[in-house]
């Protein structure tokens, strides 16, 4: 596969033909044709003969067009790196490359280190994404990053931070159903340790996936039993506790319209007799309220509130519905006052 394509000269446009003047672009064109040319022989290339192709159209190889220079070395550098190493004879080649193309050694570091990160990070993504990460592979990466004569710190960051990045889509995707199995734990520190790394958490996420191993139980193994203190009866158990605010809805009466006929008669100047009768009505809304403060227990058998006005008691039999939300949980009884008992914490757990 070609490296180079060649191009036809641009025509001159009218003005330009009315003084004289080439168009700037055939020099690109004319030094691209050359390498074109002699893409398998580059060191036949003089400088004098890209110096004369620019000179003949009027350019002079400077700053302000190296961009394109620079793109032609990156063509070439990638073919080369096409098999993730550069032989002495590739090294050669793009030595006298930079050096024709009137560009410094800084610019063709620049070039080859952004290269060769770029075919480093692509053979470790496909590495660590196919989960076969072992000691072989691991040669295999320091075989290519030897080959590239990329720095080994420069390796050990790019390692690093690719690892993470796919640990932590990893985990993103185990807990996006918020719970996490004994299965997906060990089978994500399989992965950890294949890769040899060590994550850390915050307090939050480890709180949070803390949660999601505990939802994950209460779902499917035996629920978590706490020891309880208060006096259950036999065979009742424990299963969740926590301080709540124990609301209901009450009605508030709000204000007192009065209505019926009525008629007034003038008396005097500022004065007047009313007559009629008048009704007045009551309007009033239900709005929840703070009936008690106290801990609520969550057993086998019953949702247990002891407050500090007095206790209540719900059989588990008696709930027909509930919904939690951020900030408690709603619980529809069959009959009586349905509560909700307010709690900021484990609200989708109690549930």
């Amino acid at each position: 596969m070609a490296i180079f394509i060649k191009h036809e000269l641009v025509k001159p446009n009218l003005f330009q033909k009315l003084f004289g003047l080439h168009p700037k672009k055939n020099a690109e064109i004319a030094i691209a044709n050359l390498l074109a040319d002699h893409e398998k022989a580059i060191n036949d290339i003089s400088l004098e003969v890209v110096i004369d192709s620019a000179t003949r159209h009027k350019v002079e190889l400077n700053d302000k067009n190296k961009s394109f220079r620079l793109s032609l070395f990156t063509d070439y550098l990638r073919h080369c790196l096409q098999d993730k190493q550069l032989d002495e004879a590739e090294f050669r080649a793009l030595r006298h490359l930079r050096e024709i193309l009137l560009l410094n050694e800084n610019d063709s570091k620049v070039v080859l280190r952004q290269e060769a990160e770029k075919i480093y990070q692509e053979s470790l993504s496909a590495i660590v994404e196919s989960g076969t990460m072992n000691e072989q592979r691991r040669a295999d990466l320091e075989k290519i990053r030897e080959n590239l004569q990329l720095p080994e710190e420069m390796a050990t960051n790019i390692y690093k931070k690719t690892s993470t990045e796919y640990l932590q889509k990893l985990l993103n995707g185990i807990v996006a159903d918020e719970r996490i199995s004994p299965d997906e734990e060990n089978e994500f520190n399989e992965i950890v340790e294949r890769l040899g790394m060590t994550p850390s958490y915050d307090s939050k996420t480890e709180e949070a996936l803390s949660l999601y191993r505990l939802y994950w139980r209460v779902e499917n193994a035996d629920l978590p039993i706490i020891d309880s203190d208060i006096s259950l009866k036999g065979g009742e158990k424990l299963h969740f506790k926590t301080s709540v605010k124990w609301n209901e809805y009450r009605r508030v009466p709000k204000r007192v319209n009065y209505a019926g006929p009525t008629a007034r008669i003038k008396i005097a100047k500022g004065f007047y007799y009313r007559i009629g009768s008048i009704d007045y009505q009551n309007v009033s809304s239900d709005e929840m309220q703070v009936i008690d403060v106290g801990d609520v227990y969550l057993t086998n058998k019953r949702l247990i509130f002891m407050g500090s006005k007095g206790n209540k008691t719900i059989p588990l039999s008696k709930i027909l519905a509930l919904k939690p939300f951020k900030n408690g949980v709603d619980i529809q009884k069959d009959s009586g006052k349905s509560p909700f008992l307010e709690f900021n914490k484990h609200t989708i757990l109690f549930a």
